[in-house]
This record gives C-alpha cells, structure tokens and sequence, in this order.
C-alpha cells in the first residue's frame, strides 16, 4: 500500500491505542486514506484486548458525492497502480498488516514501459504485507492497446508485478482474435502472457 495509506493507519492505531490504556474515548479522524480532495468520512473503531494479542484497528470510508476512495502503490519512485472505488473497510492489527476491502474496485496497472492495464470489478481486497489486490464477482480489463480480457477473478501481485486471471478467461485482440482459457498470466514488467488451459 501507499506511504501515504500506512501512515494514516499507524496514526489511528496510535491513537485508538492510547485511548484503550487510559479507558478515555477519543474521536476518530474525520480523513479517509484517500487522495487529496477526496471524502473526509471514515470512522475507525478499536477495544482492549484482554488476551494481549494485536488489537485490530476497523475503519470505514465511504464515497461521498462524486468523490470516490482512492489507494495507490508506488515501488523505486515508479508508479505500480493507482486504485479507485465507491468505499473501503479495512482492518490494521500492526505494521504491515493492513487489509481493506473495497466496492466497485476501479485500477488501472503501469507497466516498465509506460503501458497501462484498466481492470473494474465488484468487489477488490487489498492485502498490504503479500503486496496484491485481489478482483472478483467477474472483472473486465483492458489494455492501452485495445487488448480485453474477462475473468471470474483476478490477482495483482506486486512482487512480480504479474496479473493472474483466473475461471472463464476470454482474451480478444483489437484485430478480433479470441483466446479462451482456464488461467492467464500477464506480466506487466516483460509485457508476457502465458495462457493455461487454451482452448
């Protein structure tokens, strides 16, 4: 996740934790981890933990207007993608360990080379320390170059920067071609696509 989102989630933990030790409720933030100019509506919520295990941290921010929740990634200064949605919930239990979910998850993916990958879909789940999103409930993507793709679902991983899709997978190139399959795999660093299960 962005530098921008941990730091907002360590800041509510912090918090929300001072506040359990005291037993002294504080308000909530009144900011999203979104981008500048986006909604300023999220509440975060947390209880002592008797068991002295993490306590998590849940914090909700819905769309407000037309002005949508936004998450990005970034890896060595370059941009990895950039996220939009109509709301999020997340879960914080420590560093690293941030989990959000989102409706109507809208990304867009940047490739090495300038390229970029559009992919929109029901429902997303972002899990900070694997470094993915996950898309599901049926994705449709599409590439700068006029190349589509549906799948059932849909996997980013950041470590590898590779799109995996996976159940019912349809390719169609802009000159018509079609390529079904059962998985596929788009890196978006090499620009490879490997299909499993072609038919």
């Amino acid at each position: 996740m962005s530098g921008r989102h941990v730091r907002w989630l360590v800041t509510v933990a912090m918090t929300l934790l001072a506040a359990a030790c005291s037993h002294s409720p504080r308000p909530a933030p009144g900011t999203s981890p979104a981008a500048p100019g986006s909604p300023a509506a999220a509440s975060a919520t947390s209880a002592p933990n008797p068991n002295g295990k993490p306590t998590p941290i849940t914090f909700e921010a819905p769309k407000l207007g037309n002005k949508y929740i936004y998450l990005s990634e970034s890896k060595r200064n370059r941009k990895m993608y950039l996220l939009r949605a109509d709301s999020e919930k997340g879960v914080y239990f420590g560093e690293n360990t941030g989990q959000s979910t989102f409706v109507n998850p809208h990304i867009t993916f940047y490739g090495s080379d300038g390229k970029r990958v559009v992919a929109d879909a029901p429902r997303g789940l972002a899990v900070e320390r694997l470094k993915t999103v996950r898309l599901t409930d049926g994705v449709h993507a599409v590439s700068q170059d006029g190349v589509r793709l549906t799948s059932d679902s849909m996997l980013y991983d950041g470590a590898t920067e590779t799109i995996h899709a996976q159940g019912h997978v349809v390719m169609n190139s802009p000159q018509g071609s079609e390529l079904q399959g059962d998985t596929l795999d788009w890196n978006l660093h090499s620009g490879a696509v490997d299909v499993a299960g072609a038919h």
